[in-house]
């Protein structure tokens, strides 16, 4: 905000001592910008239309040529009166981000530059602008850009708006005048904006509050009366909230809508418009317009009776902040404590929240904080999020929301007996299916996590209470957590299968195969299947509590989904602790489980081939060639890191204490998960599903080979499948794709068969134990997550 005459001419938005944060809207520019960069050098060299383009802009009459360079020189003499300004004020943190983001702009656009021309600039040609730097990208525009870019958020708005200009303008006459191509124009202004974002990042910047003097400035301009104004106890982010009194000491409350208020709420409308379905206050809304709109939406609840602060006025200053200024008291429950809210007050709630129905509103952000006493009646504040004319799905939402705020302040018993009182058992009934946490509000989730509420506990307790079974959840998410994971593991998967096919000479696989046994290789396809089963007799093993089969077996097909992105005993480890989870275990038990079920398939293939390599006439000669010192520099790499977290543990006492209370708190759930191995029944299922598994890779692994005319023993063959993958399991690629087709040819090779038939085989047999079953391993993983098992 500005400061008045009477305060003087200002450069900067806030004071120098301002707290400092990261923000959200940086991340938006960032990954953007960085994209853009990469996308720049994947396109390069230019295309014909860009060598058009150029072609045209070296067209343009000789005699502009004085404006273009004036205008590419603008931006760096704008960069230079920043920093001198900043200088001026002692804003030495700004001019440490200024210099920061000029040295990541160097890097950033010497980098570009070498991968888009294949050679490294010279330094000097590349910032000066020489007619010998660079054609790609422009550094010399990159520099002063992103000097520019850093230092704008910190001015007031009419120099903000001037540099705009100045970079947009410089930009043009840098693109005509010099000898960089105009894609290299463009990737140095997405340079610089990634290194400012970066440096912001980093280093955070000012959140943005003004000084209360400007606040009183502003009101006094606006002809509001207020005394004693101070920064509100609770802030909303986006707005900077004040309280205050007017001359007859009445409560104020002043909402200042600035330019980083209007950038937060931007921000939360974009992502929830993204991330769930229906709609919400328009994205498009300006400061202004989101100041009137909840001064709309108060007034409109108050027309229905509701308790509500009054409007006193909604309207910008002439710094072009909006304000919005209430009158009354707002006293959320959540300040009172449990005894003080009695169940008059939980009922009262669930009336008010009838009322602004019945008045066509839906607030959306119910929460214990909003949920206010408002001249001794229970009312909402914060309408900025409100919506008018809302639909089935708001109003529910709303009511679950409801539920979950006052459980959080009463306790679920409680909040049910007040809910049925109001509601009835079928409106109770009707809410359920909303009752879940994609309903809630970050705050709300705060609230439930610190006040120990679990929504899925309360739904069930909800539903027992009125006679109903729990319902199926209404999936208020267009896209969750859970199906972009998904999304993301099917891109790395199906990525991954299509580089593998990539490498295959398929016409010599195909004349290979053509005399193969198709008898055999049905044979062996189908033995390559049971596998999955003995793994999950091994897993039964390793969990003290009975679990049932089913489910444990679609958990290894899903397991065999999630090893396309993951390396084998990561992706096993993860999906085993959360199915154990599910099941009811500790997170102590489910972690231990887990280990047990990951690690102990690796001891029994280690135990089972010193034993073949001691007692068998088994022998296995494979020659893996690494690169030279490269066992040296790996060793060397494992003690540093061993060095480094011992170092770690020494010197941050409380990392080690952490650590060691969490093993303290952790060991007595250990310990009995490992107790409960000295049962026969689940150590038997442990070990000698682990030894089927091996046995059953093994013999699918032969089969195939039989299918070429080659008989190798099962010794033989054990050697080799348990050397590749516990080769494997050290390797950190995902599914061990190349590194276990390698490591089998060499292996069945070295078995006696030929060349072209080795590969053959080890490929069917990749296919089979690998390739395919993540086809329904995808459908058993959403079939255990449409059941809760996951």
């Amino acid at each position: 905000m500005s400061a008045p005459a009477a305060l003087g001419v200002r450069a900067f938005a806030v004071p120098a001592d301002q707290p400092r944060s990261r923000r959200a809207t940086d991340v938006v520019l960032l990954v953007p910008a960085l994209l853009g960069v990469i996308l720049a050098i994947v396109v390069y060299p230019p295309s014909g239309f860009e060598s058009s383009l150029q072609a045209f802009l070296a067209s343009v009459p000789a005699w502009l040529d004085p404006v273009w360079g004036f205008l590419a020189d603008a931006l760096w003499l704008w960069a230079g009166i920043l920093m001198v300004i900043a200088l001026v004020r002692r804003r030495i943190f700004i001019v440490t981000q200024a210099i920061a983001a000029l040295v990541l702009a160097v890097l950033f656009g010497l980098v570009a530059a070498r991968l888009a021309i294949g050679s490294w600039p010279e330094i000097t040609a590349a910032v000066s602008g020489a007619a010998d730097g660079p054609p790609f990208p422009n550094v010399r525009v990159a520099l002063a850009s992103a000097v520019v870019l850093t230092v704008a958020p910190h001015l007031v708005r009419p120099l903000r708006m001037l540099g705009r200009w100045i970079l947009g303008l410089g930009g043009v006459g840098a693109a005509v005048i010099s000898s960089v191509t105009p894609m290299g124009t463009l990737t140095a202004l997405l340079i610089a904006v990634a290194a400012a974002a970066a440096v912001r990042l980093t280093m955070g910047t000012s959140i943005g509050r003004p000084p209360l003097t400007y606040v009183a400035a502003g009101l006094a301009e606006l002809g509001v009366p207020a005394h004693g104004l101070e920064a509100a106890e609770r802030q909303i982010a986006g707005v900077f909230a004040v309280r205050g009194t007017d001359d007859e000491g009445r409560a104020l409350t002043v909402k200042v809508y600035g330019r980083d208020a209007y950038d937060t709420q931007l921000l939360a409308r974009l992502w929830r418009f993204v991330w769930y379905r229906g709609t919400g206050a328009p994205i498009g809304l300006g400061r202004l317009q989101v100041a009137e709109r909840e001064a709309f939406v108060t007034l409109l609840a108050q027309s229905a009776g509701l308790p509500a602060q009054e409007v006193v006025i909604a309207a910008t200053t002439t710094s072009d902040d909006a304000l919005l200024v209430l009158r009354g008291e707002a006293r959320p429950l959540a300040s009172l404590g449990p005894d003080r809210i009695d169940d008059e007050v939980l009922r009262d709630a669930w009336r008010a929240l009838a009322l602004l129905g019945d008045r066509g509103i839906s607030h959306q952000q119910i929460a214990p904080e909003t949920v206010a006493l408002i001249d001794g009646r229970v009312g909402f504040t914060d309408l900025a999020g409100a919506t008018v004319a809302p639909d089935v799905h708001r109003r529910a939402t709303d009511r679950a929301q409801l539920l979950m705020t006052t459980a959080c302040l009463a306790g679920g018993q409680r909040a049910l007996d007040a809910a049925i009182a109001v509601l009835g058992t079928d409106g109770v009934a009707a809410l359920l299916p909303y009752l879940q946490s994609a309903a809630s509000t970050p705050a709300l989730r705060r609230a439930l996590k610190a006040h120990g509420q679990d929504v899925d506990d309360l739904r069930e307790e909800a539903a027992a209470r009125v006679g109903v079974e729990p319902p199926e959840l209404v999936r208020l998410r267009r896209v969750s957590l859970r199906s972009a994971i998904q999304m993301a593991l099917l891109a790395v998967a199906s990525y991954a299968i299509l580089t593998a096919a990539g490498g295959v000479d398929w016409g010599e696989f195909s004349s290979t195969v053509k005399d193969a046994s198709w008898e055999w290789v049905a044979f062996a396809l189908l033995v390559a299947q049971l596998p999955r089963l003995t793994q999950a007799v091994a897993t039964l093993g390793s969990v003290p509590a009975p679990l049932p089969l089913g489910p444990v077996y679609a958990m290894q097909l899903a397991t065999g989904y999630m090893n396309l992105a993951l390396p084998s005993n990561l992706a096993r480890m993860a999906v085993n602790i959360r199915f154990f989870q599910r099941q009811g275990l500790s997170a102590p038990t489910a972690v231990a489980s887990g280990a047990i079920d990951s690690f102990a398939s690796t001891i029994v293939q280690a135990i089972l081939l010193m034993l073949l390599l001691t007692f068998s006439e088994s022998s296995l000669e494979v020659s893996l060639p690494l690169p030279d010192g490269g066992a040296r520099t790996l060793l060397w790499i494992l003690i540093g890191v061993v060095v480094f977290s011992a170092l770690v543990l020494t010197l941050v006492p409380r990392l080690r204490r952490g650590i060691s209370g969490q093993v303290r708190r952790w060991w007595p759930d250990v310990r009995a998960t490992l107790g409960g191995l000295r049962t026969s029944n689940k150590l038997g299922l442990l070990i000698l599903g682990s030894l089927a598994t091996e046995v059953l890779f093994a013999a699918a692994l032969g089969f195939f080979a039989q299918a070429f005319g080659y008989d190798i023993s099962l010794a033989e063959l054990l050697v080799i499948n348990i050397s590749v993958s516990l080769l494997g399991s050290l390797v950190p690629v995902p599914g061990n794709i190349g590194v276990a087709e390698f490591g089998l040819t060499v292996g069945l090779v070295s078995a006696g068969m030929a060349e072209e038939a080795a590969f053959a085989a080890v490929l069917l047999y990749r296919i089979a134990t690998f390739y395919l079953p993540p086809l329904w391993g995808f459908f058993a993983l959403g079939w255990l997550q449409r059941n809760r098992y996951l």
